[in-house]
């Protein structure tokens, strides 16, 4: 896991002030590490009269600073040159900028740039605006940059993408990266959902000292939350012999209105490692459940039930998710998963009050913005929801210690307070096949698997919800894969 920050600007004093660096030397590093990610995928050619071509994008502040201090570094090796978006205006900004131009790198301003500057360019390099940005861009900064988007060469962001703001949010017409170098620690905004599509492959660069010096030079408790890593994945492998089904628990699926949403969720909590799985069909045709014949069909639920997952293809009966939630309130050795219909259950504010752990919700924006608006949290709009996740999970888990929220999106949430910490954690690796019906009630199965094999609920959210990506990057095709192909693909991992 690493650590996740909102805003680097203290962590960048602290380490100026405990191990006598420079905002100059910092500089200086931040410019080795983008040339460094330069020289490495674009290595000098034999052909010293054909040397790479690089546009380097610089604004006035520090951030085009790091882009003058670049140039420099590149300015015999490349064809470099230097588009001024402003005038250098930070004093750092002046200095590197003289230095730029004394060593003969090519100055043009942004309305002298032209088709041929584009044309056969090989990499262009933001340097423009960092993550101090707010507001909107100016319709000529809008339209440069919308020009460089739709350039066909290798893009590299430093520290952010121009136009992405500290809250995660984008403005029209951002800077579209192929690879973000963010300077000394990893911020919150690199992993919102609207950065998913600007920011591309994210690289974390040292300022002069090794990033766990730099991350613990501030005493304060600045971290917001945690980046989770493909290494953080533990499988629910069977390590004792002498076991039998019962050992790795019993799950029930509440069958409903669209009974294969049940059964997608059942056949994944079979998949993941649950000792016993049964639908169940208290509200509806046991018709058409017995064709599974790895899953267990039953009225009732059964005595020796571990996990409860519900919701999914449930329908919007009140009276049905209220039947489901008075038998967990009285069996509070049950763990359950609660998903799509029934986050938009009237009782489950009651609910939650009452069950004082063992719960898991795995809503997506909408069913957010319903559990939300019932546990009178706030009426918000689905976009809210979406650009506000990080903030709202936390006032969710906040009201209801203790419960485990999985906020699905791009970037998945999973948060947690468990009365004195809230813990969040961030999944990158959600990828777009997983935007069909059915992934979720995958992931709903997984999760109440691992309940069911004894998991803590943070625990199983966290361990899933990888599981469940990594999954999916051994699809091939973006679009042709189904929840049964994705559960084939948790036998690869």
């Amino acid at each position: 896991m690493q650590k996740l920050y909102l805003d680097t600007k203290k962590l960048d004093a602290s380490c100026r002030a405990s191990y006598g660096l420079s905002e100059e030397i910092m500089m200086e590093n931040a410019a080795m590490a983008l040339e460094t990610a330069i020289r490495h995928p674009y290595p000098l050619s034999g052909d010293r009269r054909q040397p790479q071509k690089i546009l380097i994008l610089c604004g006035g502040g520090n951030n085009g600073a790091d882009g003058y201090t670049l140039s420099r570094k590149l300015r015999f090796d490349y064809d470099v040159s230097i588009i001024q978006f402003t005038a250098p205006e930070s004093p750092l900004c002046k200095i590197q900028a003289e230095r730029a131009e004394k060593c003969g790198v090519r100055f043009v301003k942004r309305e002298d740039l032209s088709f041929y500057d584009l044309r056969f360019t090989d990499i262009i390099v933001d340097c423009i605006f960092g993550s101090g940005f707010h507001g909107e861009f100016d319709e000529k900064t809008r339209a440069a940059l919308n020009d460089m988007n739709l350039c066909e060469c290798f893009k590299i962001a430093c520290d952010v993408p121009s136009g992405l703001r500290e809250d995660g949010t984008v403005a029209e017409g951002a800077f579209i990266a192929d690879l973000t170098i963010t300077m000394g620690a990893l911020k919150t905004c690199l992993y919102s959902d609207c950065a998913k599509d600007i920011v591309g492959t994210v690289q974390c660069a040292d300022l002069g000292v090794n990033r766990r010096l730099y991350e613990n030079s501030n005493n304060s408790n600045l971290v917001k939350g945690m980046l989770l890593e493909a290494s953080d994945l533990i499988l629910p492998h069977r390590k004792i012999c002498n076991v039998n089904k019962g050992s790795f628990g019993h799950v029930a699926i509440a069958s409903g209105e669209k009974q294969g949403a049940a059964a997608i969720a059942g056949s994944a909590a079979i998949r993941f490692g649950a000792g016993l799985v049964t639908l169940v069909h208290k509200h509806t045709s046991k018709k058409g459940l017995d064709i599974f014949p790895e899953l267990m069909v039953s009225s009732q639920i059964p005595e020796k039930t571990n996990a409860l997952a519900f919701g999914m293809g449930l329908g919007f009966e009140e009276a049905a998710c209220q039947e489901y939630f008075d038998y967990l309130l009285s069996h509070s050795n049950i763990k359950c998963v609660i998903d799509a219909d029934a986050c938009y259950a009237p009782g489950l504010k009651a609910f939650l009050e009452k069950k004082e752990k063992g719960v898991v919700l795995t809503p997506h924006p909408k069913e957010f913005q319903a559990i939300l608006k019932n546990c009178d949290l706030g009426d918000y709009t689905i976009e809210e929801c979406i650009l506000n996740r990080m903030e709202l999970s936390e006032k969710f888990c906040r009201k209801f210690p203790k419960k485990t929220l999985v906020l699905k999106g791009a970037n998945t949430i999973i948060a947690h307070f468990d009365g004195n910490k809230h813990k969040m954690f961030v999944n990158p690796f959600g990828r777009p096949c997983l935007a069909k019906a059915g992934s979720g009630d995958v992931l709903s199965g997984m999760i109440a698997a691992l309940l069911a094999q004894h998991q803590k609920t943070l625990d199983a959210a966290i361990t899933a919800s990888l599981a469940h990506s990594l999954a999916s990057s051994k699809i091939k095709c973006d679009f042709a894969m189904t929840p049964y192909d994705l559960m084939q693909a948790l036998a690869e991992l």
